[in-house]
């Protein structure tokens, strides 16, 4: 009788497990960050200096293509169905550069992989880059970036400054985070080119 309650045990539990592995996955979701970036028209304001943008730091966590949310205090999670197309900070690295580029504030805006000496040399810390829960089915995405601007022809420190940009986001899923997190940078971009030509005014 042990015997076969036993047997009969371990034909149900294979029989759950194959019922388990017959169900398909849903499939996974790619999200890139895209933001609307809105280019200055005028170059009255171009300064005579080039600017290189160093490689952006971050935690191992924005260094992967996970999309992270937050549901607590120190509770970070992963939602597990929906992707980055590419790492947070080599998606950030390339925003900025196409931002930079596209305010018209300096002669040349470089790479970081650039081989040819700059004047300046701009280098951002990434903080924050996710969707945070609030109570009452409410979400946000933030976004906090540190940067530091760098004379390098005379190897001085000029400024540094953080930027926090906050945005409720449409919806509780990936896809409203994403959604508010490319707006958030595409608040950021404005705000970083006003720093830096408020630092830069007098060449």
């Amino acid at each position: 009788m042990k015997n076969w309650l036993l047997r009969m045990l371990l034909i149900s539990t294979v029989a759950l497990l194959a019922a388990c592995a017959g169900k398909p996955l849903p499939p996974v979701t790619e999200y890139s960050l895209s933001p609307r970036i809105q280019p200055r028209t005028s170059t009255e304001l171009r300064l005579p200096v080039t600017l290189k943008l160093a490689p952006v730091n971050a935690s191992q966590k924005y260094m992967t293509t996970d999309i992270v949310y937050v549901d607590g205090k120190y509770r970070r999670n992963s939602y597990a169905y929906s992707r980055w197309v590419d790492t947070p900070v080599h998606m950030l690295q390339l925003v900025l550069q196409d931002g930079l580029e596209r305010s018209g504030l300096f002669q040349a805006v470089l790479p970081s992989s650039s081989l040819l000496r700059a004047d300046l040399r701009l280098e951002a810390t990434l903080y924050e880059f996710s969707q945070q829960l609030k109570p009452g089915q409410e979400s946000e995405a933030v976004v906090r970036l540190g940067f530091h601007l760098l004379d390098v022809r005379e190897s001085r420190l000029l400024a540094s400054r953080q930027f926090e940009v906050r945005v409720p986001a449409p919806s509780l899923d990936a896809q409203g985070g994403v959604h508010a997190i490319n707006a958030a940078v595409a608040a950021l971009l404005p705000r970083l080119v006003d720093w830096l030509q408020g630092n830069l005014a007098t060449p």
